[in-house]
């Protein structure tokens, strides 16, 4: 199985300039189709697409735009030369298979650190990304674990510890709340009551005035963060980058999506268990997130000494599509069936 194809750097004689190579893991998913699409047309940069079915509609498409599209399969460690890779993993695919969130988030880890591991091994690397999150459990100091969170921030130190050259190269990329999931997660969209002569509730497990950090439209912004960090690495390896736009309350929040929609919208806070009762295990882990994350609600604040800011990468406002751009984007897809 070719994972990641042979490849030295490439000199372009008609621009005068080094061409190198990006591996994209989950490349047709919503975050490695973003890092696609910024690097597709990108000033020195070839973009290979590594996704475990080659012939879906989603690789077939990004073939046509001009995407190296390879076979790979992220339980596979084999891997060859490529100068930058961008890894993710897919909790929640584990999670919806029946695993329980530890044996969904042990999976991921393990399939995280086989992505890292195999990097560590190409002589040609310069820049791992990996899409990672915060550590819930040793934030909220016991007291909040989140399965999801706690396991692949895991991998981040099993990567300092164990593949320390690689962990030199690696910018590690966190992402806020996704505010496309109101028009196409269930768990998180608000809903019409009926009979309520055109009422919408939005409920979720945690209070009004708890802050979400927002990454706005993911499309856009995180291929633009992972594209500034590859052109500064002086300044983004062994560091954090957050991708976040915004830091708002659920109130602020449904008070912008009402705006965009033109729906009138009350916010109803549900307890841990209702939501759990209502959607099962995804609930569950959905509402221990919004749990923990009351305590630790900027994470800028989280690793200080070792972010790497907005700022460091020269990334601007006008950059970015905020979560009120992402739904004026989204449009009549936050309210319909």
């Amino acid at each position: 199985m070719r994972f990641f194809s042979q490849s030295q750097e490439n000199f372009n004689t008609d621009r005068l300039i080094m061409t190198r190579t990006i591996a994209v893991v989950g490349s047709t998913g919503q975050q490695g189709g973003a890092v696609v699409h910024a690097l597709l047309h990108a000033k020195g940069w070839k973009v290979r697409g590594v996704t475990r079915n080659i012939s879906s509609q989603k690789a077939t498409g990004l073939a046509a735009q001009g995407v190296d599209i390879v076979a790979g399969d992220i339980d596979d460690t084999k891997s060859l030369g490529v100068q930058a890779i961008f890894g993710v993993t897919n909790f929640w695919e584990h999670l919806g298979q029946g695993l329980d969130a530890d044996a969904a988030g042990e999976k991921e880890a393990e399939q995280a650190f086989n992505i890292a591991s195999a990097a560590s091994q190409i002589p040609t690397l310069e820049h791992y990304l990996f899409s990672t999150l915060p550590k819930a459990r040793e934030l909220s100091k016991g007291q909040r674990p989140v399965p999801h969170m706690d396991h692949k921030a895991g991998v981040d130190d099993r990567i300092r510890k164990e593949l320390p050259d690689l962990a030199a190269k690696t910018t590690f990329v966190w992402l806020g709340w996704y505010a496309a999931n109101m028009a196409s997660f269930p768990l998180v969209r608000p809903f019409e009551l009926p009979l309520s002569g055109g009422n919408w509730v939005w409920m979720q497990p945690s209070p009004a005035e708890a802050c979400l950090p927002v990454c706005g439209d993911v499309k856009v912004n995180l291929g633009t963060y992972v594209r500034a960090a590859l052109e500064h690495p002086e300044k983004s390896l062994g560091k954090y980058v957050n991708v976040r736009t915004d830091r708002m309350t659920f109130t602020e929040i449904l008070k912008v999506w009402s705006s965009a929609t033109g729906k009138h919208a009350q916010y109803i806070p549900v307890s841990v268990e209702a939501f759990e009762s209502l959607w099962g295990s995804y609930g569950l882990e959905m509402a221990l997130q919004y749990f923990s994350g009351e305590l630790w609600p900027d994470w800028d604040e989280l690793e200080p000494s070792k972010m790497c800011s907005r700022a460091d990468l020269m990334i601007a406002d006008e950059d970015l599509v905020n979560l009120k751009g992402e739904f004026e984007l989204l449009g009549t897809k936050l309210s319909s069936a």
